[in-house]
């Protein structure tokens, strides 16, 4: 079979010649063509696949223009690269399902890149996710990227948008920590009547500490330390600075007439009815006086009674999602959802989320003009391995 020679042929001529009747064996007809591109040892799908190894078939490729010589990409260059894409879409598919996982608790942080995006969710940064040139996930707060696929007047925007997120993330989890302390508040006292009705196992020093006050008739009293942490203060040791001298004289002595009186069944006062109502339920309870009269009374560790007044209110009533943008963002941190920043369609920046195509698009830009190194399909780390 004689091959076509570059000069002077052209697709017109090939087709023609293609479908020519002709019996000679110096060009193939149709049949030929069809025959080669099924075949395992050349033709149309060997080109393609580049796994042809004869060499005396028609090379098509190389009557296609551009497809043929040195200069100019050839359609098995292009198709490499269309499976580098793919390739690429895959991981970036796998990446958003970690970060579903991650946000959802199904799974926990091993990788680097895992950890940088589970702690820029939880603390409210916007986080970009790239390949590296080996195609190796890596992660990055957007406040440390690299911003360079972006135009100056861009780049400006969104390092000013990142600065406003921070702050407005700041509020957000200022307001979530109150929440969350006024939830511990509320829920203590439950849990230690179900840890002393043996319905629970105590497990933190203080619910040790409040189920054995418990067991002993003392009242005492749940609060909060400097931490944050829930604590238990008995009142028969508590030093009451809060207090004057006479008020710690009086309060003292009506707390320790408490374990006397429960045992003994004999309460005489209001309060120490209260008290012995409380103790009989399981319920636990304190000792207050009161600021002007000085009256005694018994009352139970319920979230209104031991809140402090500063926490009844979130810190920040205003978070400052005063933009389209900050809205966007917000919904994001309030969720503990990873998020990056990004320029759309209008020049405007807004927040999207980690999702398959938002990472495909994403990055679609920085590998074809911030990368000079030429990924290979084989050079991918696998994020399951």
């Amino acid at each position: 079979m004689t091959t076509i020679s570059s000069g002077g042929y052209n697709i017109a001529t090939m087709i023609q010649q293609a479908t020519s009747t002709t019996t000679s064996t110096s060009l193939p007809g149709i049949s030929g063509l069809l025959q080669g591109a099924v075949g395992t040892s050349g033709g149309i799908m060997g080109a393609l696949s580049g796994t042809s190894t004869t060499t005396n078939s028609v090379n098509v490729l190389s009557a296609l223009p551009g497809g043929g010589g040195a200069s100019g990409s050839s359609i098995q260059s292009i198709l490499n690269q269309q499976k580098v894409t793919a390739q690429t879409n895959s991981i970036y598919a796998n990446v958003a399902a970690h970060v579903t996982a991650l946000q959802n608790g199904q799974i926990q942080p091993t990788n680097d890149w895992e950890k940088v995006t589970d702690y820029a969710a939880q603390t409210g940064q916007p986080v970009v996710i790239t390949l590296n040139s080996k195609g190796q996930v890596q992660a990055l707060p957007q406040s440390q990227a690299d911003l360079s696929k972006y135009n100056i007047d861009q780049q400006q925007e969104i390092q000013k948008s990142i600065s406003d997120v921070s702050t407005m993330a700041q509020k957000i989890q200022a307001n979530a920590k109150n929440t969350t302390w006024l939830n511990d508040l509320a829920g203590a006292a439950n849990d230690l009547s179900l840890i002393h009705s043996d319905a629970l196992q105590a497990q933190s020093s203080w619910e040790q500490q409040g189920s054995l006050l418990m067991t002993e008739h003392q009242p005492f009293k749940i609060s909060l330390d400097s931490t944050g942490n829930l604590q238990v203060t008995e009142q028969a040791t508590d030093p009451m600075t809060d207090l004057s001298p006479n008020q710690q004289k009086l309060l003292r002595a009506a707390v320790q007439t408490i374990p006397k009186m429960i045992r003994s069944d004999t309460p005489t006062t209001s309060w120490q009815i209260d008290a012995q109502s409380y103790d009989k339920s399981g319920t636990p309870y304190y000792l207050d006086i009161d600021p002007v009269t000085n009256q005694i009374s018994a009352k139970a560790n319920s979230a209104a009674n031991i809140t402090p007044t500063f926490m009844k209110t979130p810190p920040y009533p205003d978070i400052g999602d005063k933009t389209p943008l900050l809205k966007q963002a917000a919904t994001f941190i309030q969720k503990k959802q990873a998020f990056f920043l990004d320029i759309d369609t209008t020049g405007k920046v807004v927040a999207k989320a980690l999702t398959a195509t938002n990472l495909q698009k994403y990055n679609t830009t920085t590998d074809s003009t911030s990368s000079n190194t030429q990924m290979t399909p084989g050079s991918y780390l696998s994020i399951y391995a």
